[in-house]
């Protein structure tokens, strides 16, 4: 018969034996995620040997890659870049991959970005909208986020909007003129998801902007 002591002490074996099993889980995910990582970025440059026409040797192969993926160079747009981030923006020098991230989405391509909170992600889209004809779309699902956003650049004097349930039908009207017929200034234009999904009007707007050729980048937040 097993007395309380003999009990506690498989009780102590048991949750020290959960312990070590969530710690190996952990770890097993941690690595899980990385393999994740690297079989994105072998899938990644996969594609670009198969869309700039390579199969040749490993090294023209690699070299080829690297151009490809080569943001931090000099570009066209690169002192109106720097004039923008520091006469609007206020902001001295880039913080770490800003610089080839806008350059990228300059060069019309499209880019996944993932960064740690207050790592310079917002500038990474706002600046190429001021750089670029037309109007940047931004969709973003936290309503206060969105206000904040928009009170910022508005009192840095770009022209930002958003358009979700607690918009005024005075700037939702303007919105829809703006985004049909390209009257008044507006260069970013916040909505949450649900506009997206439910709001078949702003969608047939959205449309016209495009076809016209005014929509400038779509950035998801």
């Amino acid at each position: 018969m097993e007395t309380e002591a003999d009990v506690l002490e498989e009780l102590f074996n048991i949750e020290t034996e959960i312990e070590d099993v969530q710690d190996q889980i952990k770890l097993l995910l941690e690595r899980q995620e990385k393999l994740h990582e690297r079989q994105s970025e072998l899938k990644f440059l996969l594609e670009a040997y198969r869309a700039s026409g390579t199969g040749n040797s490993a090294n023209e192969n690699a070299s080829r890659s690297s151009s490809l993926e080569d943001w931090s160079g000099s570009f066209e747009w690169d002192s109106q870049a720097d004039d923008a981030r520091l006469n609007i923006f206020g902001i001295p020098s880039y913080r770490q991959n800003q610089k080839e991230i806008i350059n990228a989405i300059m060069s019309g391509r499209d880019v996944l970005v993932i960064m740690a909170a207050g790592g310079g992600k917002s500038l990474c889209y706002q600046l190429p909208a001021i750089l670029r004809d037309g109007v940047a779309l931004v969709i973003s699902p936290l309503l206060s986020l969105i206000q904040d956003q928009v009170m910022g650049l508005t009192a840095l004097g770009i022209p930002a909007f958003m358009l979700t349930s607690t918009t005024s039908k005075e700037n939702e009207k303007f919105i829809y003129k703006a985004l049909e017929k390209g009257e008044g200034e507006l260069k970013i234009l916040y909505v949450t998801p649900e506009k997206i999904s439910k709001s078949k009007r702003f969608m047939s707007k959205l449309e016209k902007c495009h076809n016209a050729g005014r929509l400038s980048l779509i950035s998801i937040d």
